[in-house]
């Protein structure tokens, strides 16, 4: 995924196009002087050798059509640049060579840029499109990339499968990064007691509120995160089907990680358990 300047095609053939207006001095018309011809041709050829050769387009059926009107370019330059009269006016062959070869560049592009695959993003309720594509992390608490680092990778995953309407795959995403920082906050609330080896996160609410680990109302609101989000998401048959519903989700969850942050360090104390100590959603496992 690369992200595109909107404005880059315009520009290409705002550069390209006026080599249309080259004529030669036949009949009553003014033809177009040396002089006058080197800046568009100057123009045309460095915006269209890089547009052909190194632009993300990767242009295929109209490659051949630009290499020959590119090659044109570079020839008639050439011959302007050796002529000592710059007041000459473009002979047939030199104008004609340029405009039909433009011509037809121009008609093989826009029947390829029409069935090329690019999309635009929608925006997502309120969410600015880009941050949500490019850096979800600011969609969270800012001390979350410092206390939980393990988490960043996910929520980034997140935001970017929000913004391209991936929404069951968001939820997966979503979810691994809450129980990443459930890790954390389970090392600084259980008084060294070892999480449970399942890593199951039932498991782990379980354990919390038998012994009362952490804020109460934490351990509610993951155990609904549990209940109502995450274990109905393992199942093959359940899927996340609007931006609303995970966008939702993604707000539960910011909810239950601003608590849970507040109680962890910028840095983890030693009896925090390591990066997997909660396993990965398990079908089997859902009423755990």
């Amino acid at each position: 995924m690369q992200r595109i300047d909107g404005n880059y095609l315009y520009s290409v053939g705002s550069q390209i196009h006026p080599l249309s207006e080259l004529k030669t001095g036949i009949g009553a018309s003014a033809g177009t002087s040396y002089v006058d011809a080197f800046l568009p041709l100057l123009m045309a050829e460095s915006a269209l050798e890089p547009f052909l050769l190194r632009s993300v387009f990767n242009l295929r059926t109209s490659f051949q059509a630009g290499q020959s009107l590119l090659t044109a370019i570079r020839e008639l330059r050439a011959k302007i640049t050796a002529e000592t009269d710059p007041s000459k006016i473009l002979d047939f062959a030199d104008a004609y060579g340029i405009t039909s070869r433009l011509t037809a560049f121009e008609a093989v592009l826009g029947a390829e840029l029409a069935l090329m695959p690019v999309y635009v993003v929608q925006p997502k309720a309120g969410y600015d499109t880009p941050a949500l594509i490019e850096s979800g992390r600011v969609c969270f608490p800012i001390d979350l990339a410092t206390k939980v680092p393990d988490a960043i990778f996910d929520i980034e995953q997140g935001t970017r499968c929000i913004a391209f309407e991936l929404f069951t795959g968001a939820g997966f995403h979503l979810h691994r990064a809450n129980e990443a920082v459930l890790r954390r906050y389970w090392g600084v609330v259980a008084s060294g007691k070892a999480p449970p080896k399942s890593g199951n996160m039932g498991d782990f609410l379980n354990e919390m509120e038998q012994n009362k680990f952490g804020d109460e109302k934490v351990r509610a609101a993951l155990k609904d995160l549990k209940n109502l989000h995450r274990n109905p998401l393992i199942h093959p048959d359940h899927t996340i089907v609007d931006a609303h519903e995970a966008i939702a989700l993604m707000n539960s969850i910011h909810v239950v990680m601003v608590h849970m942050l507040k109680e962890i360090p910028v840095v983890a104390p030693a009896n925090t358990p390591p990066a997997g100590g909660i396993a990965a959603p398990n079908p089997d496992a859902v009423g755990a």
